[in-house]
């Protein structure tokens, strides 16, 4: 266990009470008292999260443990109400199209229902920022408080700490590093996909930090 929390320590991030991140210091004794991570990938209508708006999120609920047992795993398209505000480069990555979208759930659907399998765990993701921020601004629309753990986890910084000062990785976006360790992808952008992306990447950091310290890789 002590191995692990410090690994995750590397990509740990302090949110205030709303679910904002912070730049307080943090240490791996936040972890203590947390039982399962939530990895998870939102895509959206473009970057500000007060004008745009999550048209696909996906989370993975595992247990903060060594062998990150899946516990849950849920996913969504979410249907726009603004679509006229969004960003037409940020449709395409997504590859949004009203027949694509046709079944998608509205968002105070969507986001109770993620919210609920999430509850209580630690936010991880690649590049969480922006993430957050939209989970940030979908509480606020929906009048809820922040159902999250009051830490997140950023798996791209344990990535730049792991990969530091070596060749194997040159630019750490999540398609290159998933890439690189050799995991196949179930396809780009899209949220529960890149969810697990996220989660794979995650184990095979794991595995690797263990390795470094000479430590049995073998998940416990």
């Amino acid at each position: 266990m002590e191995l692990l929390t410090a690994t995750l320590a590397h990509g740990l991030r302090l949110l205030d009470e709303s679910g904002r991140l912070t730049p307080d210091p943090t240490s791996p004794e936040l972890l203590f008292g947390h039982h399962s991570l939530f990895v998870v990938d939102l895509e959206m209508s473009g970057s500000n999260p007060q004008l745009h708006e999550v048209i696909d999120l996906g989370g993975i609920r595992a247990a903060l443990t060594r062998s990150l047992a899946e516990e849950a795993v849920w996913g969504a398209r979410v249907k726009p109400r603004h679509i006229g505000n969004a960003v037409p480069g940020a449709l395409k990555v997504v590859g949004y199209s009203p027949k694509g979208w046709k079944d998608a759930v509205e968002l105070d659907i969507a986001f109770a229902k993620f919210a609920e399998v999430g509850r209580g765990a630690v936010i991880t993701g690649w590049g969480i920022g922006q993430d957050v921020a939209f989970l940030v601004e979908s509480c606020r629309r929906q009048g809820i408080a922040w159902p999250f753990a009051p830490i997140a986890i950023d798996v791209q910084y344990i990535a730049r700490f792991l990969f530091k000062g070596g060749s194997d990785v040159d630019r750490f976006n999540l398609g290159h590093v998933a890439d690189r360790l050799g995991i196949g992808r179930m396809g780009e952008h899209g949220a529960l996909a890149d969810a697990y992306a996220t989660y794979d990447v995650l184990s095979r950091l794991l595995d690797r930090a263990a390795a470094m310290n000479g430590a049995d890789t073998a998940p416990a």
